[in-house]
């Protein structure tokens, strides 16, 4: 898993980890697959769409760093409440963001780090 803004789908023909950054979408119009050289491309306007708002998404978490180190998730284990801090949920799980590209669903990878990764 990469951190900061760099996200990754893995290749839909050799898996191999294809790497772009949600800040720098304009650059990554073409993506090439280092292991097969198979292309993507972010063309499809509704993924386009959706990744800018990811990307809006993302720079308010960083905005809103200072009040969500105060939030928690509550978890429920049998009788036992377990409070989860949000700051470790976006910082320490991996998750992943089902859009779809050329036809086809893909995943792609995040984690939320610290605000130094974020681009002002």
């Amino acid at each position: 898993m990469q951190k900061g803004h760099t996200l990754h789908f893995k290749c839909r023909h050799c898996s191999t980890p294809i790497l772009f950054s949600v800040f720098e979408l304009e650059n990554h119009s073409l993506l090439k697959c280092q292991g097969c050289e198979k292309k993507y491309a972010f063309t499809d306007a509704s993924l386009i769409r959706q990744m800018k708002k990811f990307e809006a998404l993302c720079r308010q978490i960083h905005e809103s760093e200072e009040i969500l180190g105060s939030a928690s998730v509550g978890v429920d284990v049998g009788e036992h409440h377990v409070k989860v801090p949000f700051k470790l949920l976006l910082t320490r799980l991996s998750s992943t963001l089902d859009l779809i590209m050329e036809g086809q669903k893909i995943s792609i990878a995040f984690r939320i780090e610290p605000i130094k990764d974020a681009p002002h």
